[in-house]
């Protein structure tokens, strides 16, 4: 009887952890996307521009390539103008992650990523990308927070945009806040970055996307 009850325990630890993450800045609208990961094969639509990806176990585990000369990155095509962006993810040996936006084409005057939330072992922000196009713009930190990350810990993040409002929030975490002129242009998807070594990798888990009301 002891093993049914470690299950049940297990199980019930498990559906505390994995429920969603509440938006401040408006209601879940339409569910735009569910991915567990769960399926035999790499889901449609995910796939590496640089670095690798690689099923293990029903999770998505992702790491950049030294022969790349490129941090780690890929993306999932999937419309969206204001959303809620929720992932779990295990941080590991990985030295950063990103999760964020480019601008859909014609919206901005603009080369380059939009915005990002990226966590580190000791931190986390928001941040505004800088225009490749332009050698004088710089990368601008609209807010970050000193926090470890434990790299054996599953944490859920939640990274919500309405108009140009931005927060971010990670269980055990206080948001982040963040406003920018640009940041309620249309966006063709989710841009996911991380940088490590080629041993090291990031795992992630049931990306959801809904509209944001």
């Amino acid at each position: 009887m002891k093993w049914i009850a470690l299950l049940s325990l297990l199980i019930s630890s498990h559906a505390a952890f994995a429920a969603d993450i509440d938006p401040t800045l408006g209601k879940k609208g339409a569910l735009l996307l569910e991915e567990t990961f769960s399926g035999p094969a790499m889901p449609k639509g995910w796939n590496a521009n640089t670095g690798s990806l690689r099923l293990v176990e029903g999770t998505l585990h992702a790491a950049e390539k030294s022969s790349d000369k490129h941090i780690g990155a890929f993306r999932y095509r999937l419309p969206v103008q204001d959303c809620a962006v929720q992932m779990d993810f295990k941080l590991g040996s990985m030295r950063i992650i990103n999760l964020g936006f480019d601008p859909a084409t014609g919206e901005l005057k603009k080369k380059g990523h939009l915005l990002s939330v990226v966590v580190t072992p000791k931190s986390w922000s928001i941040i505004e990308h800088n225009d490749k196009a332009n050698p004088e713009s710089k990368t601008k930190v609209h807010a970050t927070a000193k926090t470890d990350f434990d790299p054996a810990t599953t944490y859920t993040l939640l990274l919500e945009c309405k108009g140009n409002d931005v927060v971010t929030h990670v269980t055990g975490k206080e948001p982040l806040k963040a406003t920018a002129p640009d940041f309620h242009v249309k966006k063709p998807g989710l841009v996911f970055r991380m940088g490590g070594k080629d041993d090291q990798e990031v795992v992630i888990d049931n990306v959801k996307v809904w509209a944001l009301e």
